[in-house]
C-alpha cells in the first residue's frame, strides 16, 4: 500500500466512476485501475462494487474510507512541512464579492483536503481574468458579469432593499420598487447591478432622494446601519443592525461561480474545481 494507490480510492470515491477518477489525478484509466487492484491485494478485501456506469463502495470499501481519507491528509500534511513547500492553491476573487460566498464555495473542498494551502488574491475583474490568462492564479471566483472564459455558476444572488433595524418596513417580507419614491437613499455606485436598477426607476418614474453614495457593500451596510437611508443590494449574512427585503415588482439576478483554465490543471485545483460545482445552488 503506498500514498499514490490511497489517493487514486479517494478519487473514485470522491467522482463516483474510474473514468471520472483518472481524470481528476491526471492517470490513464488503465493506470488508476491497476493501482486500485494492487490496494485490494495488499488489504486482501474488494473495495468497490464495479459498476458499468459507476462504482460504490462495499462494506469493506466503507470501513476503509475514514482512516484512508485521514491518513492520506496526514501523510500529505507532512510531506509538505518536510519539504517546505504546501500544495497551495491560488484564487483570485473579485473585489466586490461578499466573503459569506467565498467562504461557502471554500469550505466544500476545505472540509475534505485540510492540508491544501489557500491562498486569496482580491482585484477587479478584469485584473483577475489577465491573471488567470497568465496562470498567475489557479482559479478565480467573480460573478457573471466576467470577462473570463468557462464561467460556472455556484450562487444565485439577488437584490434586495435593506434598511436599517428601526425602519417602519423592517418586518416587510415583500415590497414593491415604488415605495423607494422620495425616501432617503445610499446609492451604490461602480456596481453592475446598478444600471439595470436605474433603468427601472426611470421606467417607473421612481425617484429616491439620493443622499449618499458609497463604492462598497461594508459601506453602504454601515450607512443604512446608521440610519442614513435605505439602499438596494444583495442580501448576505452581516453584523450590522439591517433588514433585507425582497423586492415584489424587481427580478434581476446574478450569480457568483468559478472560472478555471481549460488545460494544465494541477490535480489538487481540479479537486477543489468539481467539489464546489457539487455543490452548487
Amino acid at each position: 500500500m503506498d500514498l499514490q494507490q490511497i489517493k487514486y480510492f479517494l478519487a473514485v470515491v470522491d467522482n463516483g466512476t474510474f473514468l471520472a477518477a483518472s481524470k481528476q489525478v491526471h492517470v490513464t484509466q488503465p493506470t488508476l485501475s491497476a493501482g486500485i487492484r494492487k490496494l485490494e491485494q495488499s488489504l486482501g478485501v474488494t473495495l468497490f462494487n464495479r459498476g458499468s456506469r459507476s462504482a460504490t463502495l462495499t462494506a469493506e470499501g466503507e470501513q476503509f474510507l475514514k482512516p484512508a481519507r485521514q491518513s492520506y491528509n496526514q501523510l500529505v500534511l507532512v510531506r509538505s512541512k518536510l519539504r517546505k513547500q504546501p500544495e497551495k492553491i491560488v484564487i483570485g476573487v473579485l473585489s466586490n464579492i461578499h466573503m459569506d460566498h467565498v467562504a461557502r464555495i471554500i469550505s466544500s473542498y476545505r472540509s475534505i483536503h485540510p492540508h491544501i494551502l489557500i491562498e486569496l488574491v482580491v482585484d477587479a475583474d478584469a485584473a483577475l481574468s489577465r491573471m488567470l490568462a497568465e496562470k498567475k492564479v489557479d482559479l478565480i471566483i467573480v460573478n457573471s458579469d466576467t470577462q473570463a472564459d468557462n464561467f460556472q455558476p455556484i450562487i444565485r444572488e439577488s437584490l434586495c432593499i435593506v434598511v436599517p433595524g428601526g425602519h417602519p418596513w423592517a418586518n416587510e417580507r415583500l415590497i414593491e420598487l415604488k415605495s423607494l419614491d422620495g425616501e432617503r437613499f445610499i446609492e451604490r455606485i461602480r456596481c453592475g447591478f446598478w444600471e439595470p436598477v436605474n433603468q427601472q426607476f426611470q421606467q417607473q418614474q421612481i425617484q429616491p432622494l439620493t443622499v449618499m453614495q458609497a463604492e462598497s457593500d461594508e459601506f453602504v451596510l454601515s450607512l443604512v446601519a446608521a440610519n442614513l437611508g435605505v439602499s438596494i443590494i444583495t442580501d448576505r449574512t452581516t453584523p450590522y443592525d439591517v433588514r433585507f427585503i425582497e423586492i415584489k415588482d424587481l427580478s434581476i439576478d446574478r450569480s457568483i461561480g468559478v472560472c478555471m483554465p481549460n488545460t494544465d490543471v494541477l490535480p489538487h485545483v481540479e479537486a477543489f474545481y468539481r467539489a464546489v460545482l457539487d455543490k452548487r445552488d
